[in-house]
């Protein structure tokens, strides 16, 4: 009984120290946009977005439909190049008040010829955690 208890116990602090951890670092969310821009999910790249709680409807549907553009052609240059065989990320740097960070994504595709593609990203430190900056 008494090692049952602590099998139980010593769960329960693992899943309160996961629960606890950073999930919202600059580096999650670079990855989680760069992951959804490659996925052509529009509703991935918006929730991770900075975008200003006092921006109207059609502000918010402006953003989303250019969003949308450059994502169909961010998919069709995947296809052109075989699809994306990895991405790497360089290291964060940050700002002195550790308030914005950046940091760069290199997109391989498949084919050897194709073209490696850098995206820079900006990352803003939020109420709700960090979001990209357009």
């Amino acid at each position: 009984m008494q090692t049952l208890r602590n099998g139980l116990f010593m769960l329960l602090t693992a899943a309160l120290l996961i629960a606890c951890s950073a999930s919202n670092s600059p580096e999650q969310v670079a990855k989680k946009y760069v992951d959804a821009i490659l996925a052509n999910d529009i509703d991935g790249v918006m929730q991770t977005l900075e975008i200003p709680t006092d921006a109207s409807k059609e502000q918010h549907a402006m953003v989303r439909g250019k969003l949308s553009m450059m994502l169909a052609d961010t998919s069709s240059r995947a296809i052109r190049f075989g699809g994306v065989k990895d991405v790497s990320y360089s290291k964060t740097e940050y700002n002195d008040e550790k308030t914005r960070a950046s940091l760069v994504a290199t997109i391989h595709y498949k084919k050897e010829d194709a073209p490696v593609k850098q995206e820079n990203i900006v990352l803003a430190k939020t109420e709700d955690g960090w979001k990209v900056s357009l």
